[in-house]
């Protein structure tokens, strides 16, 4: 076995390791972008979620145009607050622009490298 054998099997194992990357990072964010989208058609959505101690958790849910926070916890919810949707929404819109970018970064560096005149 030469050196250049092992030049061209590394490098096609490079090749290979980049795909799965950008399929990974491509299908991610596709999967992100239709949950965000698919969220915006529905009348009751669970706009954000965390857990506060084991099996206590608040959302933030939206029903009709309007924002609540609800605590549960052992089977049962609770109506903490109603959140003012001015502040809501910046928020979830800064979000979809987190969630847009990489996307949109991926796929600018990809087509300068695949269009890049020799």
């Amino acid at each position: 076995m030469s050196f250049g054998f092992w030049l061209h099997y590394l490098s096609a194992l490079l090749v290979v390791a980049l795909m799965l990357l950008g399929l990974y990072v491509i299908v991610r964010s596709l999967a992100r972008g239709r949950i965000m989208l698919a969220a915006n058609r529905r009348l009751v959505n669970v706009v954000e979620s965390t857990f506060v101690a084991p099996q206590t958790s608040v959302h933030v849910v939206k029903v009709a145009g309007r924002y609540f926070l609800v605590g549960g916890g052992n089977g049962k919810l609770s109506l903490l607050a109603e959140l003012p949707a001015a502040e809501v929404e910046p928020w979830l819109e800064a979000q979809r622009r987190a969630l847009a970018a990489p996307a949109q970064g991926f796929v600018q560096a990809v087509g300068s490298l695949w269009w890049k005149k020799p």
